[in-house]
């Protein structure tokens, strides 16, 4: 009888120690979310740029998806251009020429029209209904334009 009451508590003890497969997992997400990231590739920061046209390419360690897409984990981007960030558990605005929308999942956009003069770009990482994600996922460069083509 002792014999067989030991071959059972073993393997319970075994199964309710655990893998630590939870804990793993747990960690992982918490590593994912303090690595991500967003870069803004150009203009990079301290740039002159000679003309009216600002090209923004942008580079993530997050999935971006279209906007409306609630996968956990993912987003798309913003870009703010000489505009204040918006309150981080409210939605981004757009506001023409200065708060863009990429909800289409691109990593590309071009200003159009831009005046010569002193410029900050942040990019910033929102949820599916355009809320940032937290922790904030953002990136900052200034730049000049100068006049010219």
């Amino acid at each position: 009888m002792k014999k067989a009451l030991i071959a059972l508590a073993l393997p319970l003890s075994l199964i309710a120690c655990g893998s630590g497969s939870d804990t793993d997992a747990v960690e992982n997400s918490m590593e994912e979310v303090e690595s991500a990231s967003v870069t803004i590739v150009t203009p990079m920061n301290g740039a002159q740029i000679s003309g009216t046209q600002i090209n923004v390419n942008l580079s993530s360690t997050v999935p971006i998806v279209p906007a409306g897409d609630l996968t956990e984990g993912t987003g798309h981007h913003h870009l703010y251009l000489n505009a204040e960030l918006t309150p981080a558990d409210q939605p981004v605005p757009t506001v023409p020429g200065s708060i863009v929308h990429m909800g289409d999942a691109s990593a590309t956009f071009t200003f159009e029209d831009v005046e010569p003069g002193d410029y900050t770009m942040i990019a910033v990482v929102a949820d599916g209904v355009h809320v940032p994600l937290q922790p904030w996922v953002v990136d900052t460069v200034t730049f000049t334009v100068v006049s010219g083509n």
